[in-house]
C-alpha cells in the first residue's frame, strides 16, 4: 500500500435522461473533479474535506468504505478524501458521477490495487444510490464520466447499448442559473406524461441524429419541471446544433459549431445565470501520479 492516490474523472451533459424510459445517453465534458485519498494503517473513521461545501460529504465516504471492503481492507485502514471540481455542483453536470469515480479510482491507486473498469463504475453508482446523490445510480452518467466521449445505455440493465461518434471540434455552452435542485425525493413516475417524447429522442439517437435527440429531450424536461425553455430556443435560432436541459437543470446545455458559437454564446448571456464555455472530452478518467 502506497498510501496515497489521486485520480481524475470529467463531468457530462445529458443526451437522454433515463428517468422516464430507462435509456440514457450521455456526453463526457471537459469538466473536471480530482479526488485526493490519504489511506494509514489501523482502525478509524475515512474523513472527507469535499471541494463542493454543499455537496454531501457521505459519498466521498461511502466510495471510499466500499473499495476498502471491495479489497478485503475493510476495518484494517483508516484515511481522508478530499477533492476539487470545476463542475458546478447539483445543476445537471454529473458532478456526484464524476466524483464517485475520481474517489474510486484514487482508492484503489492508494492501496496499489487494480480494478476491473465495471466494478469501479458499479462501486460508485452503489454508493450514489445509498448517499442519495442518485436514485438510480446513473449508469449512462457514470459511464460517460469515466470512460469518456458519449453512450447510449440501458440504465435498468446497466448495459451500453451503442458509442456515438462526436465531432471533435463541437464546443459547448452551458447556461446555469438558480435554483439548484437534489435529486433525493424526486420520483421516476412523474415523468411518465413525457415517455412518448422521450422514446422518439431515443430512436433519434440511435439513427445518429444525436444533437435532436439532446433538444427533444431537453424541452420534454423542461415543460415537465417547470424549467425555462427559452434559453434553449434561442440558442437554436442563434445556429446551435442542439440545445437543451441536462438532468433536472437548471443547467441548459448547447453544442455547437464553432463558426456559430460566437451568435449562441451573445444569445444565451442575454439570460441571467452563469455561462460555461467547454468542449467534449474524450479522456479516460485516470490516476494521477
Amino acid at each position: 500500500m502506497k498510501e496515497t492516490g489521486q485520480a481524475v474523472a470529467y463531468g457530462a451533459v445529458s443526451i437522454l435522461n433515463a428517468l422516464s424510459t430507462g435509456k440514457g445517453g450521455a456526453l463526457s465534458i471537459d469538466l473536471s473533479t480530482r479526488a485526493k485519498v490519504v489511506l494509514r494503517e489501523g482502525h478509524g473513521p475515512i474523513l472527507s474535506d469535499n471541494g463542493h461545501p454543499k455537496s454531501p460529504s457521505n459519498l466521498a465516504t461511502l466510495v471510499v468504505s466500499k473499495m476498502l471492503e471491495y479489497y478485503g481492507y475493510a476495518g484494517k485502514v483508516h484515511g481522508q478524501v478530499q477533492t476539487s471540481s470545476n463542475i458546478p455542483y447539483a445543476v445537471g453536470l454529473k458532478s456526484s458521477s464524476a466524483a464517485a469515480n475520481a474517489i474510486a479510482l484514487a482508492t484503489a491507486s492508494a492501496l496499489e490495487e487494480r480494478v476491473q473498469d465495471t466494478d469501479l463504475v458499479r462501486i460508485g453508482m452503489e454508493a450514489s444510490i445509498e448517499s442519495g446523490v442518485s436514485l438510480t445510480g446513473a449508469f449512462d452518467d457514470a459511464i460517460a464520466s469515466f470512460h469518456g466521449g458519449a453512450n447510449i445505455t440501458d440504465n435498468k440493465n446497466r448495459r451500453v447499448e451503442k458509442i456515438l461518434e462526436i465531432p471533435a471540434d463541437v464546443q459547448i455552452c452551458v447556461l446555469v442559473s438558480s435554483p439548484r435542485e437534489s435529486t433525493i425525493g424526486l420520483e421516476p413516475s412523474k415523468y411518465s406524461s413525457i415517455k412518448r417524447i422521450l422514446e422518439l429522442a431515443y430512436n433519434e439517437a440511435l439513427n445518429g441524429q444525436i444533437w435532436d435527440a439532446l433538444t427533444l429531450n431537453g424541452l420534454a424536461y423542461s415543460s415537465i419541471l417547470g424549467r425555462d425553455s427559452r434559453p434553449a430556443l434561442c440558442a437554436i435560432e442563434a445556429g446551435a446544433l442542439g440545445a437543451g436541459l441536462s438532468g433536472k437543470g437548471p443547467a441548459i446545455v448547447a453544442v455547437t459549431t464553432p463558426e456559430a458559437s460566437e451568435k449562441v454564446r451573445k444569445a444565451l448571456k442575454s439570460f441571467n445565470g452563469q455561462l460555461i464555455e467547454t468542449r467534449p472530452n474524450f479522456n479516460k478518467a485516470s490516476i494521477e501520479l
